[in-house]
């Protein structure tokens, strides 16, 4: 007889593995075939992961088809297994599994667009705390390069493909044309959650480093130098507005570098 924690262990495992890891010694199920109910575990297990995955990469779907994303789907949630007990944090390695699959090697917009689905399940997962004005900080000097802090929702994909074209013409419901939208053009990609929602744009390089920097808590000039490098007509006036305007502004924070000067 197995330990209680070793027994759970063992059939945790099992529930999610192809063979069984228990014997039918280790199951008393009365007259019942112990490892047919096993079985019965197993099946309702790996439908309701895969149901996650397909709620979570609703355009994936679309873009392999069902059947096959089911499959693939299967092979993950035998592989990585959920390792949390909140189902909203499972897939996060799904994205990476895909590009491992040789029949979508030539399609790396499709793992691509997973990645972009997965940070848009994390925005959703995420705290929305509330906006600052402009207005708030009108009479207070903040020294020349302040602390910006972003909505912690906020997410920032840079990609070699069109996928924020993708995933916008399959909300549309029409018919995808994949020689138009499956592309090979880089896309630099922000969102973030507002109430129930997420909200996605396009960013040109400079605005990405822009907000890069802010969001890795860089400071407003460390941030404004790395977009100028890129774009010499960059505003970082303009864009620090359009950040208030969007809702991405949390806080502002004078730093002690801000102090010194």
């Amino acid at each position: 007889m197995l330990p209680l924690e070793n027994l759970q262990t063992t059939m945790a495992r099992s529930v999610l593995a192809i063979e069984p890891m228990v014997s039918a010694k280790m199951l008393t199920a009365g007259k019942a075939d112990p490892l047919a109910r096993l079985r019965i575990y197993q099946n309702n297990t790996r439908s309701s992961l895969t149901a996650v995955l397909m709620a979570v990469f609703p355009v994936t779907v679309r873009m392999v088809d069902e059947r096959f994303f089911r499959f693939v789907a299967s092979e993950f949630i035998r592989r990585h297994p959920p390792v949390e007990t909140r189902l909203s944090r499972y897939g996060a390695g799904f994205p990476r599994f895909l590009k491992t699959i040789d029949t979508l090697s030539d399609m790396p917009i499709v793992a691509e667009t997973a990645r972009l689905e997965w940070a848009i399940a994390e925005a959703l997962d995420t705290a929305s705390l509330p906006a600052r004005s402009l207005a708030d900080y009108d009479k207070i000097d903040l020294g020349p390069s302040p602390d910006i802090l972003l909505q912690p929702s906020l997410r920032l994909i840079v990609s070699h493909w069109s996928i924020l074209s993708v995933w916008t013409a399959h909300q549309r419901g029409t018919t995808v044309d994949r020689h138009c939208t499956w592309a090979r053009r880089p896309e630099r990609v922000a969102l973030w959650r507002t109430g129930n929602s997420v909200r996605l744009i396009l960013l040109d390089r400079a605005d990405f480093a822009f907000r890069h920097s802010l969001k890795h808590g860089l400071g407003l000039e460390h941030g404004a130098s790395r977009a100028l490098a890129l774009e010499p007509n960059f505003e970082p006036v303009r864009a620090l507005v359009r950040l208030f305007a969007d809702g991405l502004v949390t806080n502002v924070r004078i730093t002690m570098h801000s102090l010194s000067n």
